[in-house]
């Protein structure tokens, strides 16, 4: 007695790849240009403001980018 197998491997299309991709690289692109504001401010900051604010200048980029750190 033969068993067929009826599960289906579908594969997105060439089209929805790229629109993903697409999406993906303005997701990557805003969340860049985001960082780099914050960076900005941060760099701004006078010492005593930073410190104020419990950092110091060598923290900064530890700081903006905690999220990938913890």
């Amino acid at each position: 007695m033969a068993v067929l197998d009826h599960s289906v491997s579908i594969e997105p299309s060439f089209f929805a790849r790229v629109g993903s991709a697409i999406a993906t690289a303005f997701e990557n692109y805003t969340l860049a240009r985001s960082r780099s504001a914050e960076f900005e401010y941060y760099e701004s900051l006078s010492d005593s403001e930073l410190a104020a604010k419990g950092l110091k200048r060598d923290e900064i980029a530890l700081h903006v980018f905690r999220d990938h750190y913890l």
